[in-house]
């Protein structure tokens, strides 16, 4: 029999409603009964597309077992993270704090007031080891909540402070100021972190850099800087783009891009595809066409192609009857993940005959397999097509007929709800790339959802529009609008009389109006920048400030280019000088803030003639905390010939450092680097992805070829955390000389 969530809308709620477990959505009826009973509340949050989370659910979930002692003990909660990214993100930094690290599915133990006294993320059924399994899990704590559920209450309170504590804190004080000196500074951090071999920033898991790409893309048209630095990003851009076209973390054969590549080549993808990734890159790769137009015709062609089969792809599969575009894919199909997409040599002969030896040439393909599996590191006998040149068309036909064998597959699961914010962001790749049928369309669905539900909603599924709109939602879609009425002011431009429905204007003024709206609904005008949540959201322990880009744009920044567009100046500098000191602790994790900089310096974006002033607040200044005194030094500054060196970190009693390699995204790791010469650091083993005490990371540098010595500086970045809270990522650099003895 189906449980409460027969009744949702969410297609990962969806897939839980034949569940045994007595699942509840989020709501007031959960929290009342867990306070009539007494029982604590088992929250679970995930997405559709996440593949552990369909693990727990197939070994916990569907377990009688399990499913027995939820229902006698636990009040269980479901949560969609995609349709309520303010309840993930608030229990995301519970699990953050009480484990350092983070993930989904996530699994969290609540008090019937919503605070958190235990979390965790995926467990297995069973005891796996040293690590507890789930019935594990719920047996101590069903035997803790009933001996000592004044001590858990006691941690409750505890990790609700400290939830408070992060989500407010404010950006570290910063003495940077906006200038072009500082944009430079950003495309130089991109430079040291740059991977020349395969493309793109850092080491494997690479995922898709689409705003950084942006930012440079933009640089290297920008007349005020030096051409040398403007030729490097350029390069950096386009050399990105070309590396991720050709590898196995494209679908060579249907279009689209994966999640992020498991390695450091772009060959071994996770596999699921989101709608995010697909529009932000849909928009890099046809900014980098127009860019290469005239000058690198191949590039040129590279790049095209990639997003015209993008657009075929959204419109084939990601796109619903009424014009609005899906959320996500599956990365599983037949419990297996990557199934659908991979192919035997042999299954490749049988399709192509005697064009197989070209094709499989081309395309990396082996009998033993081209990839290793991650968990066993064996050759798995199964290919992930990818290249090591663009063959531009030579092959078309052969993927042409290999897709029509895949869709003979068992499919991988569509997440089949439409976000608002996701949406925007395709809305104005589409725009970009010329395809404003597709782009209006959807827009003008949106628009009546919104006028029917009374306000922007958060996301339309199956034809109802629910929720209400989170500031990436409207932050998204006006820029969606902004770029969709760009481009139609250029098609009425070229052909006068021509152009039809909504003019350019009143896609403008359309994109004004929720503009208002927005800075009305989330603009701290006490200090600048936008929170995350309107006052009319669902208060839990605070309102952040979205300011870094994971895994899409800052919504920070992308709400400041809206008002780019209309001329708020002030409004954008108050805002900006709030997060510089983000921007100077974390530049690579603030890109979209840079590229809303570099626009108010450049004054490009806006449209004076048409422009739309709005009011302006005063400025309150705040103090920030001061971080704790992480003493980081050099052994020597002066290296002999060998290169060898060591940083030494002293790290105060109560904080520690996250190793080279944490395991979360948003935490910053340990760095070492050195420009611009070329480095070998021997990072030392971490204790659960932690340094404390004092920590020495031995590194060596090589002096270049026929040089008796050389000036380099090394850069040591780290983040320093307690229990409770991380603060501000930290960089201090040395100037040091290398000489031969």
């Amino acid at each position: 029999m189906p449980n409460r969530l027969a009744n949702e809308s969410s297609p990962y709620l969806l897939q839980h409603q034949n569940n045994p477990v007595d699942w509840f959505p989020w709501g007031d009826e959960a929290f009342a009964k867990a306070r009539d009973l007494g029982r604590p509340i088992f929250l679970s949050i995930g997405y559709s597309s996440c593949h552990w989370c369909h693990v727990m659910e197939h070994e916990s979930f569907e377990d009688e077992d399990v499913a027995a002692m939820l229902n006698q003990h636990f009040v269980s909660v479901k949560v969609d993270r995609e349709e309520r990214p303010d309840i993930d993100e608030t229990y995301m930094t519970a699990v953050q704090i009480g484990s350092g690290r983070g993930g989904w599915p996530m699994t969290v133990f609540l008090t019937p007031d919503r605070k958190p006294f235990f979390t965790g993320t995926y467990f297995p059924k069973e005891d796996r080891g040293e690590f507890p399994g789930f019935k594990t899990v719920l047996s101590q704590i069903i035997k803790v909540w009933g001996s000592e559920q004044e001590r858990l209450v006691q941690v409750s309170e505890q990790f609700a402070t400290a939830i408070q504590q992060t989500l407010t804190h404010p950006a570290p004080d910063s003495d940077i100021e906006l200038n072009d000196e500082l944009i430079d500074e950003a495309v130089q951090t991109l430079v040291g972190e740059f991977d020349s071999e395969n493309g793109g920033f850092g080491d494997a898991p690479k995922f898709p850099p689409h705003t950084a790409i942006e930012f440079l893309l933009n640089f290297a048209l920008r007349e005020s800087s030096s051409e040398e630095l403007r030729q490097v990003a350029a390069d950096m851009a386009l050399g990105t783009l070309e590396k991720m076209a050709l590898g196995g973390f494209h679908d060579q054969v249907g279009g689209g891009f994966h999640r992020y590549s498991t390695d450091d080549r772009w060959l071994l993808p996770h596999f699921e595809k989101m709608l995010y990734d697909n529009a932000l890159l849909l928009a890099n790769y046809a900014r980098a066409a127009a860019m290469c137009h005239g000058q690198v015709p191949e590039l040129e062609a590279l790049y095209s192609r990639v997003a015209e089969r993008i657009v075929s792809w959204l419109t084939e599969e990601m796109t619903s009857d009424d014009g609005l575009f899906y959320s996500a894919i599956d990365a599983d199909s037949e419990g297996e993940e990557g199934r659908f997409y991979v192919w035997t040599d042999l299954e490749i002969r049988e399709v192509l005959g005697e064009r197989a030896d070209a094709f499989i040439d081309a395309f990396q393909v082996r009998p033993e397999g081209n990839f290793h599996e991650e968990a066993t590191g064996h050759l798995s006998g199964s290919n992930i097509l990818h290249a090591l040149e663009d063959y531009g068309v030579a092959f078309d036909l052969d993927l042409k007929h290999l897709k029509a064998k895949r869709e003979h597959r068992v499919r991988p699961g569509l997440d089949d709800k439409a976000i608002i914010g996701w949406n925007g962001l395709m809305i104005g790749a589409l725009a970009e790339a010329g395809e404003v049928a597709l782009a209006e369309r959807a827009a003008t669905v949106i628009l009546n959802h919104t006028q029917s539900h009374g306000q922007l909603p958060r996301q339309i599924a199956k034809g109802i529009a629910s929720g209400e709109g989170f500031l990436e939602d409207y932050a998204y879609f006006i820029d969606g609008l902004v770029s969709l009425a760009t481009t139609k002011a250029l098609f009425e431009e070229l052909h006068p009389g021509e152009v039809h429905g909504t003019t350019s204007n009143e896609w403008l003024q359309i994109a004004l109006q929720l503009t208002q709206v927005m800075i009305e609904k989330f603009y701290d005008h006490a200090v600048g920048g936008f929170f995350g949540t309107s006052e009319d959201h669902e208060m839990l322990f605070g309102r952040s400030k979205p300011v870094f880009d994971q895994p899409i744009p800052s919504a920070n920044a992308t709400a400041l280019k809206c008002l780019v567009t209309f001329g708020d100046d002030d409004r954008i500098r108050q805002s900006l000088s709030a997060f510089l000191g983000w921007m100077g602790r974390a530049p690579s994790g603030t890109m979209s803030l840079f590229l809303v900089a570099m626009a108010l310096l450049d004054e490009s974006g806006h449209s004076h003639e048409d422009s739309h002033e709005v009011d302006l607040s005063s400025v309150v200044a705040t103090t920030p905390p001061q971080a704790p005194e992480v003493i980081v030094e050099t052994l020597t500054r002066e290296l002999r010939s060998d290169g060898k060196g060591t940083v030494r970190i002293s790290i105060p009693e109560g904080f520690h450092i996250n190793s080279s390699t944490p395991p979360a995204r948003w935490l910053i790791p340990t760095k070492i680097e050195v420009q611009p010469i070329k480095v070998v650091v021997d990072y030392p083993p971490a204790n659960n992805d932690r340094y404390e005490g004092i920590l020495e990371i031995p590194f060596t540098v090589e002096l270049p070829p026929g040089q008796s010595g050389a000036e380099f500086e090394l850069k040591v970045s780290y983040q320093a955390c307690t229990e409770t809270e991380c603060l501000a990522p930290v960089e201090k650099a040395f100037d040091m000389v290398i000489r031969r003895s």
